[in-house]
């Protein structure tokens, strides 16, 4: 699958360096991924599709499973832990 790389106005968060998005699919938002040119920090897109923050992982309690939380808006998601 070919990705889609987009340069995004955001800033790492870590480095202060530009970030660029990788779209994974048009169906589901939260697979896009943000990755920092300079310092490699990586995290998955918000799944609120009018939001362009990145996603913090929560633990659950349970194998591979976590809580996705939106660093700007109060989009939350749960699924298997982000590589």
């Amino acid at each position: 699958m070919a990705f889609d790389r987009v340069e995004s106005e955001l800033k790492c968060p870590g480095c202060g360096g530009e970030l660029d998005e990788s779209r994974g699919s048009p169906i589901s938002p939260y697979i896009n991924v943000y990755k920092c040119r300079k310092c490699g920090w990586k995290r998955l897109r918000c799944g609120d599709r009018s939001c362009d923050g990145y996603m913090e992982a929560e633990e659950m309690g349970y194998a591979n499973t976590v809580r996705y939380n939106c660093t700007k808006c109060s989009w939350t998601g749960t699924g298997y832990r982000f590589r």
